[in-house]
């Protein structure tokens, strides 16, 4: 049965999935049971009932997508497809996984799955992995962009632990799912600012719109023959409570935001590495646009509601790198917040205008710097707390993706779960990631001295 067209911004994934530039988003939390009493078989079916719940309570999990030529519907799926649930079970020999070696493998491997459309199963999976010798169980969440964002991934998770320990939980409907952009109030930027952005990115010839808009901003330390064929790779990187809580005590000092703080130390540790005297960035920040909807919707209602701002900057190389750390700070939370007012809403509404968006993404590839539209990309989930139950408790979460061809060389995903911050890394065609890794870490870490 059809449910609604596509919207632009689900058909931005949709056009993503199909030229295998980007297909799937990744969550997962880790679960410490508190007790070895029940054995394997009991959570397993413990964990099959509170699945069956979460998709009735959010019924986006219920969707597929019928691609007829330049038309796509979605459609809800029979009862029939889920009497054997998308859920996978996969016993890890290291028998606690402490230092996470056999998680991040499994992760990596989600990140380059594919789902397909036109099909009567559904766009997502939920991954358990466990050993018999062990009471932590991890729980991945794997789906496909066009039905869910990356706050969903929290927001399923939110609903399954509340359905696992028989708690409360907030049911959602399809009748309240419109398209986002019907949702967005139509506020029109400053008039040259809205004419250039359409002009540039929707209406001009492709090689006419390199002449008259040249980019130059980083896209990497190589340039791409375009026919590379690595998949995803991941490195992480985590915050510890204590370390998470200085940093938050900063940047309400220095009245600028964690996620700006994150882009800053991806920056300077690019620059760090690079040496180059100038460099020139051009960031992509995900934008959560649930409190832009009128009404404002759920961060607990699945559904794909993101966009993003730009924000540029430029840097050169120096031996204390670490003295811009909060100046771009600040500079990049300024840029992202009128960013927001006088581009992202209003190229909400514009995207309309789209009849092809393959071609559109093609194009992209073709024309922009190593086919890249950001330098990196940083999408930030934000924070999610998980209660305890009696009998087993959440220690800590993440959140990552694929590495989009079109995106940028270096996307960064950062979730923030029970006070842990953690930050995956997804790169196709890099090879300095641990370099990048720790210097990051360090340039966080330097950030936060003298913090009370």
């Amino acid at each position: 049965m059809h449910h609604r067209a596509v919207s632009p911004i689900e058909m931005y994934s949709v056009g993503r999935n199909q030229l295998n530039f980007y297909t799937a988003v990744i969550s997962f939390v880790r679960m410490k049971l508190l007790s070895n009493i029940e054995p394997f078989s009991h959570w397993k079916n413990e964990f099959e009932k509170a699945l069956r719940s979460t998709i009735e309570a959010q019924p986006r999990l219920q969707l597929q997508i019928d691609i007829q030529g330049n038309k796509s519907m979605f459609v809800i799926l029979p009862e029939t497809s889920f009497e054997n649930l998308p859920m996978n079970f996969i016993e890890r020999d290291n028998v606690d996984d402490e230092n996470e070696i056999f998680l991040n493998k499994i992760v990596e491997q989600q990140s380059n799955r594919k789902f397909t459309y036109n099909q009567m199963s559904p766009l997502w999976e939920l991954t358990i992995i466990f050993s018999s010798a062990s009471q932590i169980i991890d729980l991945l969440f794997t789906f496909n962009h066009a039905i869910a964002d990356g706050i969903s991934s929290m927001a399923f998770f939110s609903t399954f632990l509340r359905c696992l320990a028989n708690k409360p939980i907030e049911k959602f409907s399809l009748d309240n799912d419109p398209p986002v952009h019907e949702l967005i109030p139509s506020k029109l930027p400053p008039l040259s600012s809205f004419i250039s952005s359409i002009f540039e990115k929707l209406l001009l010839p492709k090689r006419l719109s390199q002449y008259l808009f040249p980019k130059t901003y980083w896209s990497g330390f190589k340039q791409l023959t375009g026919e590379e064929q690595t998949g995803t790779r991941l490195i992480s990187l985590k915050l510890s409570p204590t370390e998470v809580d200085l940093l938050h005590k900063k940047c309400r000092r220095e009245q600028t935001t964690i996620h700006s703080a994150i882009v800053a130390a991806a920056l300077l540790s690019i620059t760090s590495i690079s040496r180059k005297e100038t460099i020139e960035f051009l960031c992509g920040s995900a934008v959560d646009l649930r409190r832009f909807c009128n009404p404002v919707l759920s961060r607990e209602q699945i559904g794909d509601f993101v966009s993003a701002t730009d924000t540029y900057h430029y840097l050169s190389y120096r031996e204390n790198l670490i003295e811009l750390f909060w100046p771009l700070t600040r500079q990049i939370k300024e840029q992202i917040t009128r960013e927001l007012e006088h581009s992202v809403l209003p190229m909400i509404q514009s995207l309309k205008f789209v009849s092809n968006w393959q071609k559109l993404l093609q194009d992209m590839r073709d024309t922009l710097p190593n086919g890249f539209q950001h330098s990196v990309e940083v999408s930030n989930i934000v924070r999610w707390t998980f209660d305890d139950s009696p009998t087993w408790k959440i220690t800590h979460g993440g959140f990552t993706q694929t590495a989009n061809i079109i995106s940028s060389p270096l996307t960064f995903s950062v979730v923030t779960v029970n006070n842990v911050l953690n930050i995956y890394i997804s790169f196709r065609n890099f090879d300095q990631e641990t370099l990048l890794r720790d210097r990051m870490r360090q340039f966080l870490l330097d950030s936060i001295q003298n913090a009370d």
